[in-house]
């Protein structure tokens, strides 16, 4: 395109230019473990990179070193932030997802290689390697058997197919749609990475229409002629104080939606949840319990302690509210939130 030309596009706000400063890498440790990050060089800059460039068409360090200045101001340094890494860290919980693009990676390096007719996978925290975490990914797929139809289709391959290019197809069409998202601009990824995003996002939206139609099952039945907490405030039903002590007192409950399985019933749960009886269900009431504890007392005088035996027995009917109960410790449940703090304030 030329200099000059590249420049006036820039300047003129018709193209943007962005240098990334780090990119995404998977490793491979001993034991078949593996890791993902994101890794840059020290000694490779945009400056470094822009004079080599500049070199190679033209010999002259002068005017290398002018280019290298000029488009040093018209490129801005781009990073891929923490949350990429964990956002792949985080599918790898994700068994699902996992199960079904592992297959289309297989089938993109060796397509006549016949797969199990369920993927089953598993990638769990193994370790660490120096400062890296460790993981070890075990799946159904024979590698021995894939590698071997891979140098039958490739005899001039050398090496064998481990689980690190899955990782890091896995993190760079992870990447691809945060660059996307970042600067908002087009989708531009390859064909493989293309799958794998279409079948993160046909995820995503399955869960989000799941988690549609619980809550308002949830709703319909656990939370009926209520109104919601945004509308209850902008209406003026509740102050400001009021519903950050509701923000506050929901800690638990929320806590407690975070424990539901991803292929859970919110509303089978908290009906479980509900009707559970714990210890403190099944003890007799606190005039049974002081019965039991004044029989503790004839019984301790029958085997020849007097009236100590009664005394004491007297004594801890009477610490019965402040000790049994702490040793109960009876069971909190989400509806005690929902009936006891939530609706009383959103009822319409």
């Amino acid at each position: 395109m030329g200099e000059n030309l590249i420049k006036e596009l820039v300047n003129s706000g018709r193209l943007e230019i962005r240098f990334k400063e780090n990119h995404l890498g998977s490793m491979i440790f001993p034991e078949g473990k593996y890791s993902v990050d994101t890794f840059f060089s020290k000694n490779v800059t945009l400056d470094s990179i822009l004079y080599q460039i500049h070199r190679e068409q033209v010999n002259n360090s002068q005017k290398n070193l002018k280019f290298t200045s000029d488009f040093s101001k018209l490129i801005e340094p781009y990073n891929y932030g923490k949350e990429v890494r964990e956002n792949i860290l985080a599918d790898f919980n994700n068994v699902e997802l996992l199960s079904k693009t592992l297959p289309l990676y297989i089938n993109s390096i060796v397509p006549n290689f016949e797969l199990p007719e369920k993927t089953e996978i598993e990638i769990l925290k193994d370790g660490s390697f120096g400062p890296y975490d460790a993981y070890s990914l075990n799946s159904n797929i024979d590698l021995t058997e894939l590698n071997k139809v891979h140098k039958q289709n490739n005899p001039e391959v050398e090496y064998d197919i481990d689980y690190s290019g899955f990782l890091l197809s896995m993190e760079e069409s992870k990447g691809d749609i945060h660059l996307a998202s970042d600067l908002n601009s087009e989708l531009v990824t390859s064909e493989l990475y293309s799958k794998f995003i279409e079948v993160e996002l046909t995820e995503l939206i399955s869960k989000r229409t799941k988690s549609e139609t619980e809550l308002n099952l949830f709703k319909e039945y656990s939370l009926a002629d209520c109104t919601s907490l945004g509308s209850a405030f902008i209406s003026g039903v509740l102050t400001e104080k009021e519903l950050l002590k509701i923000f506050e007192k929901s800690d638990k409950f929320r806590e407690w939606l975070r424990k539901i399985p991803e292929d859970g019933s919110l509303l089978g749960e908290y009906h479980k949840a509900v009707i559970s009886k714990d210890l403190s269900d099944k003890l007799p009431t606190k005039t049974a319990r002081f019965v039991i504890f004044e029989g503790i007392g004839i019984t301790l005088d029958l085997l020849g302690a007097g009236g100590i035996g009664t005394a004491g027995a007297t004594s801890l009917a009477l610490v019965d509210t402040f000790l049994l109960d702490r040793i109960i410790n009876r069971k909190w449940k989400p509806n005690q939130f929902i009936d006891n703090t939530l609706k009383p304030k959103i009822k319409a």
